[in-house]
């Protein structure tokens, strides 16, 4: 006896009508079925076209905060220096969970505290070596003396801050997931972040900084994050020159 099941497209037998076989199995062999097409994503692309106007307002928005309305500048730099913690966090979390791990095959609680140690074992590493500087030296003024953490309009930025992060981490988890060019989008992100770091640690370590002292040395900072956030997010290939001078120099050249 002979067993055909139901589903089974190639089946003909007793009680199957040949006449009513789907239109696609009468077609001639030579006719090809239209090609199934994948999800769409989101081809890699160069660097997004960056809204200037946007930009320059929100890093205009601290100095004028300074100037107009009395922000301390020491306070602006620690959540500088907060907002680039919690970047460096995000950012191996989602190294690992987009490209190191992405094809790992735990799921679930196991995936989580996986990843999750991991990110915040690097991240710290990485933070120290970062934001460490940046600690120290307003760890020896007077604004720490002043414990800022106590004061509510600190507080209540402190939790913006982290909100805002939390959110760039949620969206940033989003995007990558419709896009195909997951280590391009971290690799600009991951140097854009210690590019700017970088040129403002210079100031702490010309000395320039505690030249001027907490207040005006602080506002010099403030200064430098907002024109290095502009001016890295305008050229994202400046940064990468930071990490591959060689890349940009013309063919043929030597170093000497």
């Amino acid at each position: 006896m002979q067993f055909i099941h139901r589903n089974d497209p190639n089946a003909v037998g007793p009680g199957i009508d040949p006449a009513a076989e789907p239109a696609y199995r009468r077609a001639d062999a030579s006719t090809e079925l239209p090609a199934m097409t994948e999800p769409a994503v989101v081809a890699p692309t160069k660097p997004e076209r960056v809204d200037l106007l946007p930009l320059i307002a929100a890093n205009v928005a601290p100095i004028a905060g300074m100037l107009f309305l009395g922000w301390s500048p020491p306070s602006l730099v620690a959540l500088y220096a907060v907002d680039t913690a919690l970047a460096t966090f995000a950012l191996v979390w989602l190294v690992m969970e987009h490209i190191t791990e992405a094809n790992s095959p735990d799921r679930g609680v196991v995936r989580v505290a996986k990843l999750g140690f991991a990110a915040l074992f690097l991240g710290t590493l990485l933070t120290a070596i970062l934001v460490g500087p940046m600690v120290l030296m307003l760890g020896e003024g007077a604004w720490a003396l002043s414990k800022p953490w106590l004061d509510r309009g600190f507080q209540g930025a402190l939790a913006a801050q982290a909100a805002g992060s939390a959110w760039s981490l949620v969206s940033m988890h989003r995007m990558l997931g419709e896009r195909s060019d997951d280590d391009a989008v971290l690799k600009r992100e991951f140097q854009f972040l210690v590019a700017r770091w970088v040129v403002v640690l210079g100031v702490v370590f010309l000395g320039v900084a505690s030249f001027l002292g907490e207040r005006f040395g602080g506002a010099l900072i403030v200064i430098v994050y907002c024109g290095a956030t502009v001016w890295f997010r305008m050229f994202p290939e400046r940064a990468n020159r930071m990490f591959f001078p060689d890349k940009a120099k013309p063919p043929g050249s030597t170093a000497r």
